[in-house]
């Protein structure tokens, strides 16, 4: 094995707390709860060790979280054409939501019940990348003249209950029909 340096040591630090998230995040979509024994035996660790990198689990539920809003906004950033129309961006905007939704509704259920992720200042949000759609189409005359922040805010409630809703019947989005429904509501409000 090769000597701990300060350099190879942050390295492995970093990789393994990446590795614990990871797996947590891949054990809690599948289960939606994941003790700490069972997190700790799948990476191969002891228990204790886990606790060297987040003091509960808590603490690992909001770098999961965390992870998850970086993994969104490059998806977002990468597949949104910025200079596809409005409405096609905020439609691409909500199948995005919507997947994600699906492939990680307990996270999404956790996230619900404890809110564990306060916005950092400088990090870019989803709700970020909305509020870039929205001002774009008042840019270009698409959508009517309204106050971005409410409006990107109303948006993302509007998805955040929809959610809520699928959690609360235990049911999955249908991504089709959840996008017919939502697009047949917002793109009326927001059309000038």
């Amino acid at each position: 094995m090769p000597r701990l340096t300060p350099e190879n040591k942050e390295l492995h630090t970093a990789e393994m707390r990446e590795k614990i998230c990871r797996t947590f995040a891949e054990l809690f979509a599948v289960d939606g709860e994941v003790s700490m024994d069972r997190l700790a035996e799948t990476v191969g660790v002891a228990k204790g060790t886990i606790y060297n990198y987040f003091k509960d689990k808590s603490e690992l539920i909001t770098a999961v979280m965390e992870t998850r809003r970086v993994i969104m906004v490059e998806l977002m950033e990468r597949t949104i054409p910025p200079d596809a129309p409005p409405e096609e961006q905020l439609g691409s905007f909500i199948r995005i939501m919507i997947d994600d939704f699906n492939r990680h509704r307990h996270l999404r259920t956790e996230y619900l019940r404890n809110n564990p992720v306060r916005p950092v200042p400088g990090k870019i949000r989803p709700g970020d990348i909305l509020k870039r759609i929205i001002r774009r189409g008042i840019d270009l005359g698409v959508f009517r003249e309204n106050d971005v922040e409410e409006t990107a805010l109303f948006v993302f409630c509007s998805l955040t209950g929809k959610f809520r809703y699928l959690l609360l019947r235990n049911r999955d989005a249908d991504p089709e029909t959840e996008y017919r429904i939502i697009m047949h509501f917002l793109l009326p409000a927001l059309k000038k």
